[in-house]
């Protein structure tokens, strides 16, 4: 069964973003000092399958699911959906915790997949950070339907149209969407 067929019989892939519009979000307190310098992602790997980070919140904060700042962290109800598609991704827990308040939130930080799939008419944008336009070459994306892009710094996250529209359909918010190029 093929899914997410565009014309041509090519999949669809996006990247997925977090949505910078939501204003109203937890803010990490002294988080830098657990993660320490360089890549957030990888030294979450180093944690305990649990652990727990400080945060404030205002008065009415909104919890979105999915985050990428400081790190790519998803509610439980992203977990669940991308363990439809891709089985053995592995989470960690992270329990965002406002004192203050008494208020905490449970997220999840997946260890995606990291894929060498961008062809060179691929382009980046501020020394090789981020992506200025992403084409994908399919034959090397095999049956992956959530990955990482090798290569920019930035932790670019791939989901294919079937990931998209499942999350869509299930209501969650704090993402956009940008659709790629394939080369099939």
């Amino acid at each position: 069964m093929v899914f997410g067929s565009a014309e041509g019989g090519a999949l669809r892939y996006f990247i997925i973003e977090q949505d910078k519009g939501y204003t109203d979000i937890p803010n990490p307190v002294n988080w830098f000092y657990k993660l320490g310098p360089g890549d957030a992602m990888k030294s979450i790997q180093k944690f305990p399958d649990r652990e727990i980070f400080l945060i404030h919140t205002s008065d009415s904060p909104t919890y979105i699911d999915f985050m990428t700042e400081p790190m790519i962290m998803v509610t439980e109800k992203v977990k669940k959906c991308l363990q439809l598609y891709e089985p053995n991704i592995r989470f960690k827990e992270i329990v965002l915790l406002d004192r203050e308040k008494k208020k905490s939130q449970n997220y999840f930080v997946p260890k995606f997949a990291e894929l060498d799939c961008m062809t060179d008419r691929s382009t980046y944008t501020n020394w090789n950070y981020d992506v200025n336009y992403v084409e994908l070459d399919e034959q090397k994306i095999g049956d992956k339907a959530i990955f990482i892009l090798k290569g920019p710094e930035k932790r670019n996250i791939i989901v294919r149209l079937d990931v998209a529209e499942s999350l869509l359909r299930r209501g969650t918010k704090g993402f956009i969407l940008k659709e790629t190029d394939v080369k099939g």
